[in-house]
């Protein structure tokens, strides 16, 4: 059967594009701004597990990464940054989490290696915490204020949003 009758190069070029991102991912319901953090267990790369929201009275910013993804990799230098900054001195101002999402779990700790995140990193086996978070694509980075309630949900590369970034971290506290 020649598949080219019915749908040219560029058709199966886009549609290869768009699972390859994960747009036709599984359906999930987006986080509601103002609605409570789920709470989930992550297992963290050094074997650990806990509670992804447990940071009682404390501001949190969650991101979700694949080892795969360009503006995952080109966030990592800038939330480094952004966690020194909030996190110098004797007292943690802001907790940071990255999620590896979408990449076996391997090659999500190797880019997290490479790197050396100075933060608790976890691999999402399964996406199902990206699931209940509605998260469908990588880099996806949500802000979590003091008492636990979803204040913003950014989709894209944050290092392109570093002032926006800044001052949704500073209203958390």
């Amino acid at each position: 059967m020649n598949w080219t009758r019915y749908f040219s190069v560029p058709v199966v070029v886009v549609f290869l594009g768009l699972l390859l991102t994960g747009c036709f991912e599984e359906n999930v319901n987006p986080l509601r701004i103002g609605a409570m953090a789920p709470p989930s267990t992550l297992t963290l790369l050094t074997g650990e597990t806990r509670e992804v929201t447990d940071h009682p009275g404390q501001a949190q910013v969650i991101t979700f990464m694949a080892s795969w993804c360009p503006c995952s990799k080109d966030s990592i230098p800038f939330i480094k940054e952004a966690y020194k900054r909030y996190n110098s001195g004797t007292e943690s101002k802001v907790a940071f989490l990255m999620i590896g999402i979408q990449s076996p779990e391997q090659k999500f700790a190797d880019v997290a290696g490479k790197w050396r995140v100075p933060f608790p990193v976890g691999y999402d086996d399964g996406d199902k915490i990206a699931r209940v978070y509605g998260i469908s694509a990588p880099p996806t980075t949500v802000f979590i204020d003091r008492e636990g309630t979803v204040r913003r949900v950014f989709y894209g590369n944050i290092k392109d949003k570093e002032d926006d970034f800044f001052k949704w971290t500073s209203e958390l506290l």
